[in-house]
């Protein structure tokens, strides 16, 4: 059983106002935010509250996101334990996963790309 309860909304998610606000923010934002971070392009599906705040329905707290994205960023923000993937090379976007540390190899820890050794053109 979950200890996270939602409150009552001040602005229904089923609602004319949420769903003309939601569009607005799908068309402003039609790829997700944390997949172009991560180099891909992925359309946005779902409207994230930034701050966790789902009253707070200004812009600047609203972010497009993919449904994927956007569930592993609620886990994150019910305290679940998550991962955050990884970028187009490869690399993991945590932070603190051990490949992104300074023990990596100074070959590839600058620019986190893999040595070209296997491809010569």
């Amino acid at each position: 059983v979950s200890k996270y309860k939602p409150k009552a909304r001040v602005v229904p998610l089923n609602s004319a106002a949420w769903q003309s606000l939601r569009a607005c923010v799908l068309a402003e934002e039609p790829l997700c935010r944390w997949c172009l971070a991560r180099g891909l392009y992925v359309a946005s599906t779902d409207v994230d509250h930034i701050n966790n705040d789902g009253d707070d329905n200004r812009r600047v707290n609203l972010a497009g996101m993919c449904h994927s994205c956007h569930s592993v960023k609620t886990a994150q923000d019910m305290g679940k334990s998550t991962t955050r993937g990884h970028d187009v090379n490869g690399f993991p976007l945590d932070p603190h996963h051990h490949w992104n540390t300074a023990k990596r190899s100074p070959a590839t820890a600058v620019d986190r790309t893999a040595p070209s050794l296997l491809f010569k053109r």
